[in-house]
Protein backbone atom coordinates (compact mmCIF):
# COMPACT_ATOMS: atom_id res chain seq x y z
CA UNK A 1 0.00 0.00 0.00
CA UNK A 2 1.26 3.47 -0.81
CA UNK A 3 0.06 6.78 0.63
CA UNK A 4 0.96 9.95 -1.27
CA UNK A 5 0.15 13.47 -0.16
CA UNK A 6 1.23 17.01 -0.88
CA UNK A 7 3.32 18.71 1.79
CA UNK A 8 5.38 21.89 2.04
CA UNK A 9 8.94 22.31 3.29
CA UNK A 10 11.15 25.33 3.97
CA UNK A 11 14.41 25.55 2.04
CA UNK A 12 17.14 28.14 1.60
CA UNK A 13 16.64 30.10 -1.62
CA UNK A 14 19.65 28.41 -3.20
CA UNK A 15 18.06 25.03 -2.26
CA UNK A 16 21.18 23.70 -0.53
CA UNK A 17 19.58 23.40 2.94
CA UNK A 18 16.21 22.24 4.26
CA UNK A 19 14.46 22.96 7.59
CA UNK A 20 14.68 19.90 9.88
CA UNK A 21 14.13 18.80 13.44
CA UNK A 22 11.61 17.65 16.01
CA UNK A 23 9.90 19.45 18.87
CA UNK A 24 11.91 22.66 19.42
CA UNK A 25 15.23 21.52 18.01
CA UNK A 26 14.86 22.94 14.47
CA UNK A 27 17.72 23.95 12.20
CA UNK A 28 18.73 23.99 8.54
CA UNK A 29 20.57 20.88 7.32
CA UNK A 30 22.55 20.64 4.10
CA UNK A 31 20.73 18.43 1.59
CA UNK A 32 23.75 16.17 1.09
CA UNK A 33 23.99 15.62 4.89
CA UNK A 34 20.33 14.68 5.57
CA UNK A 35 20.70 10.93 6.24
CA UNK A 36 17.93 10.02 8.76
CA UNK A 37 17.24 13.57 9.92
CA UNK A 38 13.53 14.39 10.37
CA UNK A 39 12.47 16.98 7.78
CA UNK A 40 9.87 19.47 9.07
CA UNK A 41 6.83 19.35 6.77
CA UNK A 42 3.64 21.40 6.77
CA UNK A 43 0.16 20.44 5.53
CA UNK A 44 -0.45 23.76 3.80
CA UNK A 45 1.60 26.59 2.31
CA UNK A 46 -0.10 28.99 4.75
CA UNK A 47 1.06 26.92 7.77
CA UNK A 48 4.62 26.90 6.45
CA UNK A 49 4.54 30.67 5.89
CA UNK A 50 3.17 31.37 9.37
CA UNK A 51 5.85 29.13 10.91
CA UNK A 52 8.63 31.32 9.54
CA UNK A 53 7.04 34.73 8.97
CA UNK A 54 9.39 36.54 11.39
CA UNK A 55 12.60 35.27 9.77
CA UNK A 56 14.79 37.01 7.24
CA UNK A 57 13.73 36.19 3.68
CA UNK A 58 16.62 33.87 2.72
CA UNK A 59 14.22 30.93 2.36
CA UNK A 60 11.32 29.73 0.25
CA UNK A 61 8.33 27.46 0.73
CA UNK A 62 8.62 24.44 -1.58
CA UNK A 63 5.82 22.03 -2.47
CA UNK A 64 6.81 18.36 -2.29
CA UNK A 65 5.20 14.94 -2.29
CA UNK A 66 5.38 12.79 0.82
CA UNK A 67 5.24 9.07 0.08
CA UNK A 68 4.63 6.40 2.70
CA UNK A 69 5.19 2.95 1.24
CA UNK A 70 3.74 0.26 3.51
CA UNK A 71 5.33 -3.12 2.90
CA UNK A 72 3.07 -6.18 2.94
Amino acid sequence: MKIERTRYVIMRRNRTEIWCGLSRDFHFVKINELKNTAVKTYRTRKQAESGCSSWDKDFEIVECKEIIDIKE
